[in-house]
């Protein structure tokens, strides 16, 4: 029987206004890989943007333009 923990995690892309609040995301940015945790939405034109705290505890502001993924559970 095989556990959740042992399974990678599977990823998958969403818009940032379909991201839930404490949702698990990845994103490129200038060439690299930021993943983190959602924990708050900035209200910019046109798109929200996304503050992203990673597992060192810096905040992210993923970029409004940038393809997004989520883990799925």
């Amino acid at each position: 029987m095989e556990t959740e923990r042992a399974r990678a995690p599977r990823w998958r892309p969403v818009p940032a206004d379909d991201v839930p609040i404490h949702a698990v995301v990845r994103y490129r940015d200038r060439g690299r890989l930021v993943a983190g945790t959602t924990v708050d939405v900035l209200d910019t034109p046109g798109r929200p943007a996304l503050i992203v705290r990673t597992e060192d505890g810096q905040h992210h502001v993923a970029p409004r333009a940038i393809p997004l993924e989520m883990q799925v559970v």
